[in-house]
């Protein structure tokens, strides 16, 4: 085998056009791809991508490397992924196009993988293009599908979780969905977890049974529209991680009834980090004055930013409240935090302007406007 040079390398990827680049007298080495990408793209040495792949380079195979890298980009891959690709999976230089790379590639935007989707997708994903289009993708499409209903929500949840469309369909997967409808989880909530965090129903099946078990013995029932939200939730963390979060809760003065009292409301406040724990029951209490069981009602309120969304509302209502612009002075702060964004703005900032002209920039964070108005 003939010897090519790392300097042709970078040029055939950074450079090439089969129109203008000739390949035929320049000679070939058998080199570590993951050399060149080092040398030619940056690639760090120490990635977890260099341990052992080599491609053997063949002047013979010159033109067919040329048809792969023309194929990637005229789907809209640029040079950085196709040297990103190349240095995950090297053999994709030593794909047939039109056997191997274009009914792939076809398949994929068939089911809406089109646009700048398509690379990212295969960059998080290349084993796909070494999976059986017909016995691994198209399968795992339509398995999907009979839950999900239409193409659009399969595709959705794939972009969430692209190794949902390459799993063992009778492994996890299959057995997880099954193991939900034995407890009498509706077809239509496994739908919405699949949807919502695919990635819960390929963890493996002791630890969804685990989960399921843990959940019920809270007094969630299985048919209950948040009982696939706080498996997720409790799928979601280690044993440990979950007790660390209710003493959380617990610090804060709540008992055990009422920590899962509002778990069952919402599942996904105990998903929050211990600081927004923190920070959410340091607002309600202390700031807000809220009482808790205004807040165990509401556990929403531990998804909201304090920063982005509740102080300042809080403000918008205290400056409200000084000009007597309240109409109910009394106003339940549980519906001021819940209002949609735009309907909150319409209402309580666009609507005073006038009297207020600049409420918007308060509600914005603008604390010298804050001053100024209310002086």
């Amino acid at each position: 085998m003939s010897k090519i040079s790392s300097s042709f390398l970078l040029h055939f990827f950074q450079n090439r056009s089969l129109n203008t680049v000739s390949t035929s007298t320049l000679p070939l080495p058998s080199v570590s791809t993951i050399q060149f990408l080092t040398n030619s793209c940056g690639l760090s040495s120490g990635s977890p991508t260099s341990a052992g792949r080599k491609l053997q380079f063949d002047e013979k195979n010159t033109q067919q490397y040329g048809a792969v890298i023309d194929f990637l980009k005229s789907h809209g891959f640029e040079n950085t992924q196709i040297a990103n690709l190349v240095s995950r999976r090297p053999s994709i230089l030593q794909s047939k196009v039109s056997k191997n790379l274009k009914p792939r590639f076809e398949f994929l935007q068939e089911i809406g993988l089109v646009g700048p989707l398509l690379p990212k997708f295969i960059l998080s994903t290349p084993w796909v293009l070494g999976s059986s289009l017909d016995s691994q993708l198209k399968p795992s499409f339509f398995f999907i599908k009979e839950i999900l209903e239409s193409d659009e929500q399969v595709t959705a949840a794939i972009c969430r979780y692209p190794s949902l469309l390459v799993c063992d369909l009778k492994g996890n997967l299959k057995s997880n969905i099954d193991i939900l409808a034995s407890e009498g989880v509706p077809s239509r909530n496994i739908a919405r977890m699949i949807a919502w965090k695919p990635r819960t129903i390929t963890r493996k099946v002791d630890i969804m049974i685990n989960a399921v078990k843990a959940v019920k013995e809270l007094g969630i029932e299985p048919k209950a529209r948040m009982f696939a939200y706080a498996v997720f939730v409790r799928l979601s963390m280690s044993d440990s991680t979950w007790k660390k979060k209710v003493t959380v809760m617990k610090s804060l003065g709540w008992s055990e009834k009422e920590i899962f009292t509002a778990f069952k409301k919402d599942p996904n406040y105990l998903g929050c980090s211990e600081k927004k724990m923190r920070d959410v029951a340091d607002f309600c209490f202390n700031t807000a004055k809220l009482d808790p069981g205004t807040v165990i009602s509401y556990p929403v309120f531990f998804k909201y930013s304090v920063d982005k969304r509740l102080r300042p509302r809080y403000k918008v209502l205290e400056v409200l409240k000084v000009k007597n612009l309240l109409k109910n002075k009394k106003i339940a702060l549980a519906w001021w935090f819940t209002q949609g964004e735009r309907e909150f703005v319409q209402n309580n900032v666009v609507k005073h302007l006038d009297e207020i002209p600049n409420l918007m920039d308060i509600y914005r964070g603008n604390d010298a406007s804050e001053t100024k108005s209310v002086s």
